[in-house]
């Protein structure tokens, strides 16, 4: 299942080789939200990481899966009508053998929500 352009948008984003930063802005009318959970939706732990692997995949120029979490860290819910606006913020990307290493933290101004250590490889 594709997350960008339906489950969310992306902003802006200014990016490099090691970094990237993408403003991103959620769907709060997505069916996921309905579901997760009726009358006070959260963002559900896995769409995150899904977020996050769709725009390193854009950044790296290929299609990329999750393989491995290093480490991850839901610090506070992410509720669409209270922040249907975030920052996601990739850093310490790098070229490995089997993929690509990133770290990730998605916040606003106000807080930090997730922090993730993730590796990707290329989808076959």
């Amino acid at each position: 299942m594709t997350l960008l352009n339906d489950f969310f948008n992306i902003l802006s984003s200014v990016n490099d080789e090691t970094t990237g930063t993408y403003d991103i802005a959620l769907n709060p009318e997505h069916i996921i939200f309905k579901a997760h959970f009726p009358g006070k939706p959260i963002t559900p732990g896995v769409c995150q990481i899904g977020i996050v692997e769709e725009l390193l995949s854009c950044q790296v120029g290929q299609p990329l899966r999750l393989a491995y979490i290093n480490n991850i860290k839901y610090m506070s819910i992410i509720s669409p009508q209270e922040n249907p606006q975030l920052q996601v913020r990739l850093s310490h990307i790098q070229t490995a053998e089997d993929g690509f290493r990133v770290q990730a933290v998605l916040a606003t101004e106000a807080a930090t929500f997730t922090k993730m250590s993730l590796r990707m490889t290329p989808k076959s």
